[in-house]
């Protein structure tokens, strides 16, 4: 695809979710779609600061917020401490690495897993399921980082 349909898919993607097609909204978007770390908020700010020198910290997590409520992207817990995000909306699970806090996807068809339950006690409808690999990654391993 050309840079110019790249950016008019995330337009449309924009307005099927309600969303305006501004260009921080698409930019932040472009971001999440590429970028398969798992970037904090404050990242992409320092990201984006030098296209958008008007954007905001605050505007990013607004946006975030907004993109976490629409379904653009989704929370990833990481060190509970920032928030996180993924753009990779395809269904698999993450491994979180103990040493250094990298994020990586795990697709979800490498290993079985059981059936989650439809619903949980106290009448709580289950409608996802994400698992959480603790590891420690090959680069902690080889400097003999085994936790934080």
């Amino acid at each position: 695809m050309t840079k110019m349909s790249q950016h008019e898919r995330r337009a449309q993607r924009l307005r099927q979710n309600g969303l305006k097609a501004t260009g921080p909204r698409l930019s932040i978007l472009e971001v999440l779609e590429e970028d398969s770390g798992h970037p904090t908020a404050d990242a992409l700010h320092e990201r984006l600061r030098d296209e958008h020198p008007s954007l905001s910290l605050s505007t990013v997590y607004k946006t975030l917020e907004v993109f976490l409520r629409t379904g653009l992207c989704r929370r990833v817990a990481g060190d509970g401490v920032r928030l996180r995000v993924d753009g990779a909306l395809l269904d698999h699970d993450h491994a979180v690495c103990r040493g250094c806090g990298r994020i990586f996807d795990v697709d979800r068809g490498l290993f079985p897993r059981a059936a989650a339950p439809t619903a949980l006690p106290g009448g709580m409808a289950v409608t996802a399921v994400r698992l959480e690999y603790e590891v420690v990654c090959p680069d902690c391993e080889r400097r003999g980082v085994h936790q934080k």
